[in-house]
């Protein structure tokens, strides 16, 4: 019988420790759910406190959740609403995207106190802000503006951007105590072919309430503090503007020839900012005869700059541009809309002025047969190149990474001797808005000369223009296929630009 009765109590032993564990982990449960509850954190001293409301803030993955978990944190209890109300710094980074009259956003000022301000206000697709309104908040924004760190400012309408430059500028004579602004941008989002005072499709245009178009830049006021300045279909009197010294960042865009700075002003600003890091030329730079205006003048050398874009350029305009300054260091090139015309020259000139680009964009792009050997020059001189971003191209310009560039033959139809594809280090690619045809066949070829790309991000929008054997195809043919919204950082962008 003792069999069955050392049975019976293992049984029961066993079911004990069940009901053992069960418990525990029920009591582990609620000890999970109450832990906060039960936690002290009232105790905790004000600065441990701070520091892990900044935490939570700081580590929010969007601008909007970032508003909202800010404002949650005053409503937990009266203890996180005093800590979180009296750290300034929570409150100084705001994007107005509150309706007018923006009373979220203007507490939120209230709250930074006299810290750093860092302000960006935009209107939308849907809700383009009134001129009135805009006015009523720059007044309600004068107070603070002293303490402005950054101000970023995108606006639809030529009456609300006017009503931006005319503040900053009766600020800038009158006000006290000065700016302190690091960054400034300042984007006309709306159609790049409307300014005042001149006509488009028939209709002269004329700024509603705006007698004077024109505004010097912070009323003339110099503001040593400023790095970085952004002007986005916008113009302003360059005669009578502050000079724009030790920048880190000059980028101009959509600007009419006859509206840009002049040729010395422009050089000025090069020649004074020897830090310069990333200098983005859309459709604007240098006002003047572009083929007239490089005589006589030297090159200013830019050691430090690290990216450069050159966007929206008429042929006859991107040589004389680039001619203004040396950059030996540049590891970001982005050349974007450079096609119906012969940018021959262009290229021809660019031929070892950049040996050592890493990431290469090319947008809207393409390569006529007659510049062919030309552009596998100059992508030849830049023998570091490993990244590229790719869009909007047919596959002329592709083709040029298919060729030997020692005997200017197609590597798949050089059979004679063993080739030497160009780009050797190029195997990541950025690809979006392109034909799958032509991205799977540049693929399929770069794998078969030997030389594989290894990694692709692709746009969600690019992928479902793919039939599933055209997909197929791709994955075959690269080791990793990321689908990815395009728009931030990738990985490997952020390694490139920070290798010395």
């Amino acid at each position: 019988m003792r069999p069955a009765s050392d049975a019976r109590e293992r049984e029961r032993h066993r079911l004990e420790i069940r009901a053992w564990e069960a418990n525990a982990l029920k009591t582990y449960i609620a000890y999970q759910i109450i832990y906060w509850r039960t936690f002290r954190i009232h105790d905790l001293p004000m600065e441990i406190l701070s520091n892990i409301i900044r935490f939570i803030v700081w580590s929010a993955p969007s601008p909007p959740i970032g508003i909202r978990w800010r404002l949650e944190l005053t409503w937990v209890s009266k203890y996180l609403r005093h800590a979180a109300i009296s750290d300034s710094t929570l409150w100084n980074a705001i994007w107005f995207r509150d309706d007018p009259p923006f009373e979220r956003s203007l507490a939120f000022v209230e709250r930074s106190g006299i810290s750093p301000l860092d302000l960006r206000i935009n209107d939308t697709e849907t809700r383009k802000f009134t001129d009135e309104e805009v006015c009523a908040l720059l007044k309600a924004l004068t107070p603070h503006l002293h303490h402005v760190r950054m101000l970023i400012i995108l606006l639809d309408n030529w009456e609300p951007i006017l009503s931006v430059l005319e503040w900053l500028s009766d600020y800038g004579k009158n006000g006290d105590p000065p700016l302190s602004m690091e960054r400034f941008e300042i984007h006309r989002t709306g159609n790049p072919y409307i300014w005042p005072g001149l006509v488009f499709k028939g209709e002269r245009f004329d700024p509603v309430d705006h007698d004077v178009s024109v505004y010097s830049l912070f009323g003339g006021k110099h503001i040593p503090e400023l790095k970085s300045f952004t002007m986005n279909g916008v113009y302003i009197d360059w005669a009578n503007s502050p000079s724009l010294e030790n920048l880190n960042t000059l980028d101009l865009r959509r600007i009419p020839l006859e509206l840009c700075p002049p040729l010395p002003r422009f050089r000025e600003i090069l020649s004074t900012s020897p830090m310069l890091t990333k200098l983005s030329l859309d459709g604007a730079g240098p006002s003047g005869n572009p083929m007239a205006n490089n005589i006589n003048y030297t090159a200013i050398d830019l050691p430090h700059l690290h990216t450069l874009v050159l966007a929206n350029f008429a042929a006859p305009f991107t040589r004389s541009i680039v001619s203004y300054f040396t950059a030996p260091n540049v590891k970001d090139l982005t050349i974007m809309n450079f096609r119906g015309e012969d940018y021959g020259l262009f290229y021809e000139f660019m031929i070892g002025r950049f040996r050592k680009i890493k990431l290469l964009t090319l947008y809207t792009t393409n390569c006529p047969p007659a510049i062919l050997p030309t552009v596998i020059k100059w992508l030849d001189s830049m023998p570091l190149l490993t990244y590229a971003r790719l869009a909007s191209l047919e596959y002329d310009i592709l083709q040029a990474f298919l060729f030997d560039p020692g005997t200017m033959k197609e590597v798949l139809s050089d059979t004679d001797r063993k080739p030497c594809l160009l780009s050797p280090r190029l195997n990541v690619i950025e690809v979006q808005n392109m034909r799958p045809e032509i991205f799977a066949k540049f693929i399929g070829a770069r794998k078969i000369c030997g030389i594989p790309v290894k990694k692709t991000y692709m746009a969600k929008g690019m992928v479902r223009t793919f039939n599933e054997t055209l997909l197929q195809y791709i994955r075959q043919h690269i080791e990793s296929l990321m689908i990815v919204d395009i728009g931030g950082k990738t990985k490997e962008e952020e390694e490139l630009l920070n290798e010395p």
